[in-house]
């Protein structure tokens, strides 16, 4: 152990030393790529894109995901460490935060990490053009096998850290890696395709809505053959409709289900593109059928499939499917929510029709049926709302339902009374 201890604290140190003579490095560097003859020179580009390289590599060189905590804690020993804790996507981490990044643990293990700064910005994007330049005055080609392999390492490294980017959460950065490792393997002094980093190029975008960029990779990935099962031909239909382009979208999600009919995500893709086009609920229902043989207990598609019925008038139907969602899971707010909603809407169109009607038996048996569907609404409106009340946004067209059905019937009595102005003050916040 003490052999082990006195080899990290020379590395660290070299690390040390390393860093402080980057500026001066660098501003070396940038005289030379200025100077008449140096400038000229590919290998002087070649220096200033490891120069760079090592920039970038610095922070990590020693870090490797999975890791044990306790060679961890060795390899940074002597660094200022600040212990805290974080939650990612529904996941604690233990997090050591250094001076120029964060670590983050699980189990015992390093997990991922993510770099807060280098010693100059974008120092991996400034390697690769650097390495681009050299190549243009490297042209009797003596060079080509350094460029090569330096290209390589950064393609590494940069595929290495688009990944930690994304599992930080940090997805526009994640996105710059990702391309940048892609440009890299896609050099022609490499040659190689990455399909995958297309497709993550293409997810990560159409998740925070650059819909250009997740087109562009996600077609790419597509041509390549790389479709994750169908899941990228469910992500590009999506931007596609995002992009307002429906009948695009249409034909990609029909290509993607042909190929991967039990594809999950194609399937409520193609639901969604279908009821926004307008077209005939009933072509959709094939559609639904399949996907409920294969997720029996997701109660989403019982609820979608009540608002087909819904659509189509065949409220019985509806009322069936919705409550087939709540028995398939009791805290599904969407499945009270929309069975809640069926009857109140039932409810205000027996209301419109007696305004209108002249006759007046027929119009007392239309304010009794309004009031029998409203009535009917109530419990189920207000298991909806007890079930999202800590999100007050989601809940909005079921408490302006309760709010109207509570002011309706608020002569009755004082529940009544009191519920409306509840609701009243709940609504729009």
């Amino acid at each position: 152990m003490k052999k082990l201890l006195i080899t990290v604290f020379i590395l660290t140190n070299v690390s040390v030393v390393l860093s402080q003579k980057f500026d001066k490095m660098i501003s070396t560097s940038d005289g030379d790529i200025v100077h008449i003859k140096k400038g000229a020179n590919p290998k002087t580009w070649i220096a200033r894109a490891q120069l760079f390289y090592d920039i970038a590599n610095e922070p990590v060189a020693n870090l490797m995901a999975g890791m044990s905590e306790n060679f961890y804690k060795v390899a940074i020993q002597g660094e200022t460490v600040t212990e805290t804790v974080e939650t990612i996507d529904k996941k604690s981490y233990k997090v050591h935060t250094l001076p120029n990044k964060k670590m983050y643990l699980a189990s015992g293990m390093l997990m991922f990490w993510d770099v807060l700064k280098y010693e100059t910005s974008n120092p991996m994007r400034k390697s690769y053009e650097a390495y681009q330049r050299a190549k243009i005055l490297d042209k009797n080609g003596k060079n080509s096998k350094k460029i090569k392999n330096g290209l390589s390492l950064l393609a590494t490294l940069s595929k290495s850290e688009a990944f930690n980017k994304y599992y930080a959460r940090k997805l526009a950065e994640a996105i710059e890696l990702f391309i940048l490792s892609t440009d890299c393997s896609s050099d022609p002094l490499i040659g190689q395709t990455d399909s995958l980093g297309y497709y993550f190029i293409g997810v990560i975008a159409s998740e925070i809505s650059e819909d250009s960029t997740a087109e562009k990779y996600l077609r790419k990935a597509i041509e390549l053959g790389y479709t994750e099962k169908g899941d990228a031909y469910a992500y590009l239909g999506k931007t596609l409709m995002k992009l307002e382009r429906p009948n695009e979208a249409k034909e990609v999600l029909e290509k993607g289900f042909a190929e991967n009919p039990d594809n999950q995500q194609i399937i409520f893709s193609l639901i969604n593109n279908y009821m926004a086009s307008g077209k005939d609920p009933k072509e959709i229902l094939p559609l639904i059928k399949k996907a409920q043989q294969a997720e029996p207990d997701n109660p989403g598609l019982y609820t979608v499939e009540g608002q087909l019925y819904e659509r189509t008038n065949d409220m019985d139907t509806a009322i069936e499917c919705f409550k087939k969602s709540i028995e398939v899971d009791s805290k599904y707010f969407y499945g009270y929510s929309a069975l809640g909603l069926l009857h109140f809407n039932l409810g205000a169109k027996y209301t419109e029709e007696a305004i209108i009607e002249r006759d007046n038996s027929e119009y007392n048996r239309l304010l009794n049926l309004a009031d029998k569907q409203l009535k009917q609404a109530l419990p189920i409106l207000e298991q909806a709302f007890d079930l999202a009340k800590d999100d007050l946004s989601l809940a909005q067209p079921v408490i302006q339902a309760l709010r109207d059905i509570n002011f309706r019937f608020r002569y009755e009595n004082e529940t009544f009374k009191s519920n409306a102005e509840k609701y009243s003050k709940l609504f729009g916040k």
